[in-house]
């Protein structure tokens, strides 16, 4: 009788969290969104892309009048090389390895300059996507929504592929908000 009550208990504890389970769930509903995709093909995106790439034109622009110079300076010291003093010579190429210099120093920080800007753009449409991904979670009664490249998803039928509606959505709040000046 102990063991017939034993089990009786152990049967009854372990069925406990199955019933609960079945009572509780629900069609499981999972989607995948590729932010690649939204930031290629949002409006925003598009946008940000834009002035960005305005952006590298005139920095390389820049640059490239910059390097015209020291390339003229050092043709000039190659055909003074043997007509002017040791003295000159020696001044001059001072000042060619300074424009050299402030050459490097220009483009590395120009790089930079464009990586953060990137990186500012980025951010602050990966957080408006947030927003609009956790309501259409919530308006459509998602389970589960996962990034596509950072979830490690190899293969999913492209039926569970919510992007498009995503970019829709962002792309008709940003419509709603005024541009930001």
């Amino acid at each position: 009788m102990k063991k017939f009550c034993l089990t009786a208990v152990a049967c009854c504890i372990l069925c406990i969290p199955l019933v609960a389970m079945g009572q509780t769930t629900q069609a499981l509903k999972i989607g995948y969104v590729d932010l690649q995709k939204v930031m290629l093909e949002s409006e925003k995106g598009k946008e940000a892309r834009k002035s960005l790439t305005d952006e590298m034109e005139k920095l390389k622009k820049s640059l490239t009048q910059r390097q015209d110079e020291i390339q003229k300076m050092k043709d000039s010291l190659e055909r003074q090389g043997a007509t002017i003093t040791p003295e000159a010579r020696a001044d001059k190429e001072k000042q060619y390895q300074t424009k050299v210099k402030d050459y490097q120093r220009s483009a590395n920080d120009f790089e930079t300059e464009l990586r953060q800007r990137d990186m500012e753009f980025t951010s602050k449409i990966l957080k408006d996507l947030e927003d609009i991904i956790r309501k259409l979670g919530e308006t459509e009664k998602y389970s589960l929504i996962l990034e596509k490249s950072q979830a490690g998803i190899l293969f999913a039928t492209p039926a569970i592929d919510i992007t498009d509606r995503v970019i829709a959505a962002y792309n008709e709040s940003t419509k709603k908000k005024p541009a930001p000046k």
